[in-house]
């Protein structure tokens, strides 16, 4: 297949991003601290040191770059059915995700979460890791999308075994700028606001051991998948081309307005108390589908726009990607742990701790990529 320069330093990107929101929820202004649980704290380390700029950022990342993940995802999953058949896709695909998912689970996790278990007085009781398999709930991390990715890779491998009239039907391609804008919005708009209306925001749904997923984002993200299969089914280049995106700036620009229009109506509190609650639901959650189209369509114009040639320390990083997302959250809650209370500003401490974490999970993923652990990395 045909290698896809601006989806591949895309990909990067939005690796890139992940390290960064990591990075910065110790120092955003909202992350909190329980110091009787830990498991109940927004994020496993949270420094006194604050810097508000990270709240934008954080906020904004939030609201698109997993669907993007997702969409990214699913543009290359029936071109690989097609070559490798539903039995050899699955094999292949529970080794890629399914062992870097255990490893997650099993080593990765209790070692990035040990500092937050630090921080609480649960941890004068000591026995830390019994508790944190069985008590307090075997959190796996930023594992949740591979073992969701799976799954997800998994129904549509189904459907392509069982029901191959429908997935020949999935064969879809976008004749303009809007109708990308109105699939993506439309789908947005249908997988989100009916969970919404009965699912908190942060809620996230706890299966069985490791097995977690944002609840009312559960749809969304597969909604993005699927679209993103849709796309990968005909030719990528026809509905992501630089005609069908051309519009990015804009999007962007709208992507950013009706960011800030649900941060005002998000931080209007009482202010709007005369609306009521199921309404002012709908209108945050239609403004975040606004934002999450506009901002992942402006995304793919700005790498179809910008990214045409080969550099060797992109392709380093897009063939070491998927182990910097694997890795990345031990080296970032450690660094976090270790600059707690160094007299540094926070912009500082973020900057350190984004580089060390992206620096040592891509240099201990380039190693491993030297054994036969390439094979999975």
């Amino acid at each position: 297949m045909k290698r896809d320069i601006a989806i591949d330093y895309l990909r990067s990107v939005v690796t890139l991003l992940v390290v960064a929101h990591h990075a910065s929820l110790a120092y955003n202004t909202v992350s909190y601290l329980d110091a009787n649980d830990y498991m109940k704290s927004s994020t496993p380390v949270v420094d006194m040191a604050r810097w508000r700029p990270l709240d934008l950022f954080v906020g904004w990342n939030d609201t698109f770059f997993m669907c993007l993940m997702f969409l990214i995802s699913g543009l290359f999953i029936l071109p690989s059915l097609n070559r490798k058949g539903a039995g050899r896709f699955m094999t292949d695909r529970a080794k890629r995700l399914g062992i870097p998912f255990i490893v997650s689970a099993f080593l990765l996790a209790p070692l990035a979460y040990y500092p937050s278990w630090l921080l609480t007085s649960e941890s004068v009781q000591g026995g830390y890791l019994p508790r944190f398999f069985t008590n307090d709930g075997w959190a796996s991390g930023p594992a949740w999308f591979i073992w969701v990715l799976l799954a997800y890779g998994a129904v549509v491998a189904l459907a392509y075994r069982f029901a191959p009239g429908l997935m020949k039907k999935l064969s879809w391609t976008a004749a303009s700028p809007r109708n990308l804008v109105v699939a993506f919005l439309l789908a947005s708009l249908a997988t989100t606001i009916p969970l919404r209306l009965f699912i908190e925001p942060g809620y996230w749904l706890h299966v069985a051991g490791p097995f977690y997923f944002h609840a009312w984002r559960f749809l969304l993200y597969f909604a993005w998948f699927l679209l993103g299969v849709a796309l990968g089914s005909a030719d990528p280049d026809r509905s992501l081309s630089r005609k069908n995106l051309k519009p990015w700036p804009l999007w962007l620009v709208l992507g950013a307005v009706t960011f800030l229009v649900h941060g005002y109506i998000e931080n209007q509190g009482a202010g709007l108390a005369i609306i009521p609650a199921w309404l002012l639901t709908v209108i945050m959650t239609t403004f975040f589908c606004l934002c999450c189209t506009f901002t992942s369509l402006a995304a793919l114009g700005l790498a179809r726009a910008f990214f045409h040639t080969a550099r060797p320390a992109a392709d380093s990083l897009t063939a070491n990607a998927y182990g910097v997302y694997v890795f990345h959250y031990v080296f970032v809650i450690w660094m976090q742990f270790l600059l707690l209370g160094l007299p540094f500003p926070p912009w500082i401490k973020f900057v350190a701790v984004f580089l060390t974490a992206l620096a040592a999970s891509w240099l201990l993923t380039a190693l491993l990529r030297k054994t036969p652990a390439r094979q999975i990395l």
